[in-house]
C-alpha cells in the first residue's frame, strides 16, 4: 500500500470509494490494481445494467463481487443486494468472504468514520448478511446468496450480481443452456425493481450460450486478457499451453472461434445413471507436466457383452494433479459404478499405480500401450462417440477435453482415456486383454 495514507479518516474514505482497489488492499487484497477500480465503478456506479467480460484468472469476482459490496455498503448502506452464482454454494462462499471482510479493525474503523458507528451483522448465517447501517425494514437483508436455480419468486433487489452463471456446462451441453438463458430473462424481467441495476460478469463458453441475451438489455464492457497483459507473458504462455486453443480464445481473449475441424459433437447427455449394468474403468495417469488424470467408465446399455453393444453410458472425471493423490477417489469411483476391473496402461510408470490401486482393493488389468494416440483417438472414440451417453455427473472438463481435441494439442487425457477403454472393451481382437468382458 505504498503511498496511501494509513490514518483511515474522511481523506481517506474518498480515496477507496474513488479508487476502490486500494479498499481491496485495505482488505488484504493486494493483487488488485487501478484496472479492478475501472471494473467496480463502471459495474457498480449505474443504475442501469451493466456486464462485464473480462480474461479469466483477473479477480473479477474477488473486484465486483466482495469489494464492490463492500464498498457498496460505505454509499448505499440500505440498499439490498444479491448475488448469483450457478451454485448456491459458490454465492454463500462470497457472502462469507465479505463477512470475514467486514469484521476487519481496519474495516470497521473505515465504516465508523463514514457512519458514525462500529458496523455489527444483525444476522449473519450462511447466505444472508444484514448490518446494522441498513435501517429501512425490509424482507430482503443486506447482501443475499442464491443458486442460479433458486426461487427468487417474490424476492426483490436494489441490485443483482450475477457471476459465472454461464459455465463450462453451458459450453458441452444445449439443455444448460437453454436452461441458463431462461434463468437470465428471468431475473432481468421480473427479480430487479424497476430503475434498478444489475451486475452480469464472466467469461463466454458457446456461440449460443446466455450471453447473447444480455447483450439486448446490457451494455457489455470487454477486456481481453492481450489488452493489458495483466497476468504478465510468463503466465499468459503458461495459459496457453495449458488450454486449449478453443478455450484460450474465449477465456482469454473473449472470442468465440469457429472451427471446422472438430472431430466430435456436442456429447449426448443421459438423465442418469444405470446402476444395474456391467461397467469398466480406465485411467490414463498423470505425473508431472500439464497433463490430467483422466479416468474413464462405461457401461454397456443393451447387451452384456460390450462388443455387441450398440448404445453405452459413460462417466469421467479429471483431476489436475499427480494421480497418486487422487488414488483413494478412483477407488471409491470404481466402487460406486461398481467397475468390475480398472485399465491401467504400464508405460509411464510400469505398473506402480496398478499395484497401488490393488492394494486398495481395486481389481487392475495392465497393458503396454504400442498404438498411434492420434489414431486410437480418431477410430476407437470416434466410432463410438453418438452412441454414448454421458451421466450428468460426468466432469464438465473431461468432456470438453473430447470436444476440443485436436491432434497434437492438449490437454488430451480424457479422449485418450476413453478411446483406450473402448477399443479394450469394444474390439478385444485388437485389445490387449482378451476377453475382458468375460471377467
Amino acid at each position: 500500500m505504498d503511498g496511501i495514507n494509513f490514518e483511515i479518516d474522511e481523506d481517506f474514505l474518498k480515496l477507496v470509494i474513488d479508487q476502490p482497489h486500494y479498499l481491496g488492499w485495505l482488505m488484504g487484497k493486494d493483487k488488485l490494481t487501478p484496472l479492478h477500480s475501472e471494473w467496480i465503478k463502471y459495474c457498480w456506479d449505474s443504475n442501469k445494467p451493466r456486464a462485464l467480460q473480462a480474461f479469466r484468472g483477473g479477480f473479477k469476482s474477488t473486484a465486483i463481487d466482495t469489494v464492490g459490496t463492500v464498498r457498496n455498503f460505505l454509499v448505499h448502506p440500505n440498499e439490498r443486494v444479491a448475488l448469483i452464482r450457478k451454485s448456491y454454494q459458490d454465492s454463500c462462499t462470497i457472502v462469507s468472504a465479505v463477512k470475514q471482510a467486514m469484521e476487519l479493525p481496519q474495516i470497521k474503523k473505515l465504516f465508523e468514520v463514514a457512519h458514525g458507528f462500529t458496523p455489527k451483522a444483525t444476522m449473519a448465517k450462511e447466505g444472508k448478511l444484514r448490518y446494522n447501517f441498513k435501517t429501512t425494514i425490509t424482507p430482503e437483508v443486506s447482501f443475499t446468496a442464491h443458486g442460479l436455480e433458486s426461487s427468487l419468486t417474490g424476492m426483490h433487489y436494489d441490485r443483482i450480481i450475477c457471476d459465472d452463471i454461464i459455465t463450462l456446462k453451458d459450453r458441452i451441453s444445449k439443455a444448460e443452456r437453454e436452461k441458463t438463458k431462461e434463468m437470465v430473462n428471468e431475473i432481468a424481467t421480473n427479480i430487479i425493481d424497476p430503475g434498478k441495476g444489475s451486475i452480469w460478469i464472466g467469461t463466454p463458453w458457446h456461440k449460443d450460450d446466455a450471453w447473447a441475451e444480455i447483450n439486448k438489455f446490457a451494455d457489455i464492457a470487454m477486456y481481453p486478457l492481450s489488452a493489458n497483459n495483466f497476468l504478465g507473458e510468463e503466465a499468459a504462455e503458461q495459459k496457453r499451453r495449458t488450454t486449449t486453443p478453443f478455450l484460450y480464445a474465449a477465456n482469454y481473449e473473449l472470442e468465440i472461434r469457429r472451427d471446422e475441424t472438430s472431430l466430435f459433437s456436442e456429447p449426448k447427455m443421459a438423465e442418469g445413471w444405470d446402476y444395474s449394468k456391467r461397467s469398466y474403468a480406465h485411467i490414463d495417469c498423470a505425473y508431472d507436466g500439464n497433463h490430467y488424470c483422466a479416468l474413464t467408465i462405461i457401461s454397456p446399455l443393451d447387451n452384456d457383452d460390450p462388443a455387441v453393444a450398440k448404445k453405452f453410458q459413460g462417466i469421467g472425471f479429471t483431476y489436475p494433479g499427480n494421480c497418486k493423490a487422487w488414488a483413494n477417489e478412483v477407488m471409491r469411483l470404481c466402487r460406486k459404478y461398481k467397475a468390475r476391473f480398472l485399465l491401467n496402461e504400464t508405460n509411464p510408470d510400469k505398473g506402480y499405480f496398478a499395484n497401488q490401486m490393488e492394494k486398495l482393493g481395486v481389481r487392475t488389468k495392465t497393458y503396454a500401450e504400442k498404438e498411434n494416440k492420434h489414431i486410437k483417438i480418431s477410430t476407437n472414440l470416434y466410432e463410438y462417440w453418438d452412441d454414448i451417453y454421458w451421466s450428468p455427473d460426468t466432469d464438465p472438463e473431461y468432456l470438453n477435453q473430447i470436444i476440443d481435441y485436436r491432434e497434437g494439442s492438449e490437454p488430451d487425457d480424457a479422449p485418450d482415456s476413453c478411446a483406450s477403454l473402448l477399443r479394450e472393451i469394444c474390439k478385444p481382437n485388437k485389445s490387449r486383454s482378451k476377453a475382458l468382458y468375460s471377467m
